[in-house]
């Protein structure tokens, strides 16, 4: 009896498998836009040393709930053949994102293009739209959801539409692990590109890609600080359309909270099967500095006299010999409030 249910639920397992056939990079079709999504984890719980921008939420739709500050965001990615002397065609992608915290709620909207032209990452072009909401529940949980609509073409057109969701954890200190995060995300609830003629990695027409309703969690902390010094780790495991396996490892090291090294490698169970995956690891470099406003101008009127700005690069080999070289940055305006409010009794002065 335990063996027919055994060989059972092999046969099941493997009709599932023939009938998940995306793209090569389907599952990262947002991640590719930015130094961050290229190299910082893909983390749910916010990256191995926490940050967050517009971007974020196509990991977690909850990562955006504690952030006190606007932020805009702004990058590009090349991507580019290393080997193939036949094939000069260049590819890229494109995002442009903006984040707006209220006494309600957090909200980010986020507008990215992805052009791929090459046969080892046989993606065609897309445009993608996310809007997000994020709400902190306690000082320490956070909830989220986000809506995506993007529209496909160059190898047939399609359309793809639908819902993330999300959540967030602070957990706080355990050990010498400070820092400690969690995050849990249901992503891709909805129509995705079925009408494609693009090839999946096994050669034939893609399935469905992205694929539907994938659970992901993700885990993070801080191992190490000293002086001006701090190192992180993350870790996350998602399963596609609960027909694939994907590991996804990052470290981040900081430099006297200006100079921010990343790196991160990704393991696709299916995608290494098939002999697509690339086993390198991305790198991605970030520097952080203040700037001030002009008296009378518009940022200062606001009252951000005095802000921050980002700016990062990443490299990532992708696919075979299909390279990304990404650059971007982004502006948190005004500074992070580190002081607790005063509270004036009634009659006091």
């Amino acid at each position: 009896m335990l063996k027919k249910i055994i060989v059972s639920a092999v046969l099941c397992a493997g009709a599932a498998l023939y009938a998940y056939n995306p793209p090569a990079g389907g599952q990262n079709l947002l991640r590719i836009s930015s130094p961050e999504l290229l190299s910082e984890g893909s983390s749910a719980a916010g990256g191995a040393l926490y940050s967050v921008s517009p971007d974020s939420v196509v990991n977690n739709p909850a990562l955006t709930a504690f952030e006190q500050r606007a932020v805009l965001n702004l990058s590009g990615t090349m991507l580019f053949d290393s080997k193939d002397e036949s094939d000069k065609s260049v590819g890229g992608a494109f995002e442009g994102g903006i984040l707006l915290p209220s006494r309600w709620c957090v909200s980010s909207f986020l507008v990215q293009g992805v052009f791929v032209p090459f046969y080892d990452m046989h993606l065609g072009n897309s445009f993608n739209f996310t809007a997000n909401v994020a709400k902190d529940v306690t000082d320490k949980l956070s909830v989220g959801v986000s809506a995506e609509l993007g529209v496909f073409y160059g190898h047939n057109s399609d359309w793809r539409g639908g819902v993330n969701l999300g959540a967030f954890y602070d957990f706080g200190e355990a050990g010498f692990f400070k820092d400690i995060r969690f995050g849990a995300v249901l992503l891709n609830i909805g129509k995705q590109l079925g009408n494609t003629t693009v090839l999946g990695i096994t050669g034939s027409e893609a399935s469905e890609w992205p694929g539907i309703a994938t659970p992901k969690i993700g885990a993070a902390a801080t191992f190490f600080e000293q002086n001006n010094f701090k190192a992180g780790a993350s870790l996350d495991f998602s399963f596609p359309s609960f027909q694939n396996f994907v590991c996804d490892a990052g470290l981040q090291l900081l430099f006297a909270d200006v100079i921010k090294v990343s790196s991160s490698w990704e393991y696709d169970a299916r995608e290494f099967s098939e002999g697509s995956k690339n086993i390198l690891p991305s790198v991605g470099v970030s520097f952080q500095f203040k700037f001030n406003s002009k008296n009378g101008s518009l940022l200062a009127k606001k009252g951000w006299e005095q802000s921050e700005m980002t700016v990062s690069g990443a490299w990532k080999q992708l696919y075979k010999n299909v390279n990304a070289v990404s650059a971007g940055a982004k502006i948190n305006l005004g500074l992070k409030d580190t002081q607790a409010p005063e509270i004036i009794l009634w009659g006091e002065k």
